[in-house]
């Protein structure tokens, strides 16, 4: 049961990964994804990162013998850490405007300042949690 709830969480993070990068190259980053919320994607361009980051975890997992209460762990420790995020973004968003691209995404033509500002966020929060995912280990 364990093991196709994972593999269901391995699919649909990789289409979601394809869906988010046919979408947000079509200028849709902004737009909802609603049914996506148990896995922290809110708009498509949250895939971006999160998507693959979902894969990769639960194919490790798929893999190998880890319990799933580990699994369990990462999971409300992403969830905490995600929403702490979304607070201190929007108390930010409430008062700046920065047009500032970091140099790693600013050659992808057809991301804006506040995208990868957002991709950069999402993929250090999934730092963190991978980083203090190994302290349960």
């Amino acid at each position: 049961m364990i093991n196709i709830l994972l593999l269901y969480i391995a699919a649909l993070s990789l289409i979601t990964f394809v869906l988010a990068y046919k979408f947000s190259k079509r200028g849709s980053f902004y737009s909802d994804t609603l049914f996506l919320t148990p896995l922290g994607i809110y708009v498509w361009g949250d895939a971006l990162i999160l998507a693959p980051f979902w894969f990769l975890v639960s194919t490790t997992f798929l893999i190998s013998s880890a319990e799933m209460s580990l699994f369990l762990r990462i999971y409300v420790l992403f969830l905490a850490l995600r929403s702490a995020y979304e607070v201190i973004y929007w108390l930010l968003h409430q008062s700046t405007k920065s047009e500032y691209q970091p140099p790693v995404l600013r050659s992808v033509k057809w991301l804006k300042a506040q995208d990868i500002a957002i991709l950069y966020q999402l993929f250090h929060t999934c730092i963190i949690v991978l980083s203090l995912g190994w302290l349960f280990l």
